[in-house]
């Protein structure tokens, strides 16, 4: 028993590696939301897609009402923003990009 063991632990090992490796270097779950995102779309429609409320709102003096989301948060702290730019309460913009959380610098070791 103990001999199938140890194969059956490696092969979990090293799927558990590969696929948090994947989640780490931007292969993780995608944004279907987005390709439904559209100019013109109302903030009923925004909300709708997205599943709630913005994260965040600015206004901006030109009239420019700007909602920010944040999906895929990962226990790193990095996350995926969304900003869907609306004038006159429909959807004129939308921008997406990875947050990739600020680590601590690490220093060097000292030498002896």
């Amino acid at each position: 028993m103990r001999q199938n063991f140890i194969p059956h632990f490696l092969l979990a090992a090293v799927a558990s590696f590969v696929l948090s490796s994947c989640a780490t270097l931007g292969f993780g779950p995608s944004l279907p939301q987005l390709s439904k995102i559209s100019q013109g779309q109302t903030y009923q429609e925004v909300t709708q897609i997205m599943k709630g409320s913005p994260h965040f709102r600015r206004f901006a003096e030109d009239g420019l009402e700007q909602w920010e989301y944040h999906k895929n948060k990962e226990i790193s702290g990095d996350y995926d923003v969304v900003l869907i730019g609306f004038r006159n309460g429909r959807v004129v913009s939308m921008d997406s990009f990875p947050y990739v959380y600020p680590k601590a610098p690490t220093l060097p070791a000292p030498q002896k």
